[in-house]
């Protein structure tokens, strides 16, 4: 995992919906204005992102379903080196997440969100080794606005003070977030996406043990991100997202970090399978595996 040196392709999914004018009582087509024209719609989603709801790799994404009800699942190994109290050390993160959301109507949809995980750290920090289970739970309204989709909702764990102060960054931001997405067509095949996204939480303290404590305010964590998908076929897309985040993790000193996700999706309306690459644009990349089951 640590070798994958180049991201997978950036391209996504859509789906065109015809409709016709309605004709004139006397049988003369009347000319429709350029904001009366049929909203395209893209093909909907059987792969959910990070947040739980359907969408890219973390990007929440507008989709009016045809299915009623998904169940999705990823496992990754994540690893980072780093220095703490000066000591070389490896963490490595066993996670795992299960999801299901359930269409309402058309506009409308529930999602529920399990992440487990267990972090370790060689040689042992005990305030850094951690495991968790946590669930979250979000809502999301998609809409058209004239030729384009937009999605707005939001997610959220009830997590306690101790929860925040062990969870990394990432796992914040896909737990407890509101956000706004808006979609356009590129071409025939090729979607952009344009994303908002603010995570809450509280002033974090950090004791890495041995007497190192590092204090991080992540009160105001706002992040913007650009995704693109691509489809070949009906059986198949392609997708990545850029991300900016204007805050700090417990490792890092930089007010902002720049990340890349890619990833790819086989299968049908009812059933994928889809390999993540995640933080491509780092030195640690992380491949995740996954699948969505949708009826």
């Amino acid at each position: 995992m640590r070798n994958i040196k180049q991201s997978l392709l950036s391209l996504g999914i859509l789906g065109l919906a015809l409709m016709f004018a309605d004709s004139a009582s006397a049988q003369v087509l009347e000319v429709v204005d350029d904001r009366m024209k049929p909203v395209v719609e893209r093909t909907a989603h059987t792969g959910s992102c990070y947040t739980g709801s359907s969408g890219l790799v973390t990007i929440p994404t507008p989709d009016f379903q045809k299915t009623k009800v998904a169940f999705s699942y990823k496992q990754g190994l994540w690893e980072q080196d780093l220095l703490i109290n000066n000591v070389k050390t490896e963490l490595e993160k066993d996670e795992f997440t299960a999801g299901i959301r359930v269409n309402i109507d058309d506009n409308l949809e529930l999602s529920a969100n399990h992440l487990k995980y267990e972090r370790k750290s060689t040689p042992t920090f005990k305030n850094i080794d951690y495991k968790e289970d946590t669930v979250a739970f979000g809502m999301k309204y998609s809409a058209h606005h004239g030729d384009k989709d937009m999605c707005m909702g939001f997610t959220f764990a009830p997590m306690t003070a101790e929860e925040l102060n062990m969870a990394d960054i990432e796992q914040i931001e896909n737990l407890r977030n509101v956000y706004l997405t808006i979609s356009e067509t590129v071409s025939d095949n090729l979607t952009g996406f344009l994303n908002l996204t603010s995570a809450f939480t509280k002033e974090q303290k950090i004791d890495f043990g041995n007497g190192v404590v590092q204090e991080v305010n992540r009160k105001d964590i706002l992040i913007g991100a650009f995704g693109l998908e691509y489809s070949f076929a009906d059986s198949a897309s392609v997708f990545c997202e850029y991300k900016v985040g204007n805050y700090r993790d417990i490792f890092k000193a930089e007010s902002s970090r720049h990340r890349l996700h890619a990833g790819l999706r086989l299968g049908n309306q009812n059933i994928q399978a889809e390999v993540l690459g995640m933080n491509l644009s780092e030195d640690n990349p992380t491949m995740v595996l996954g699948g969505s089951l949708a009826f």
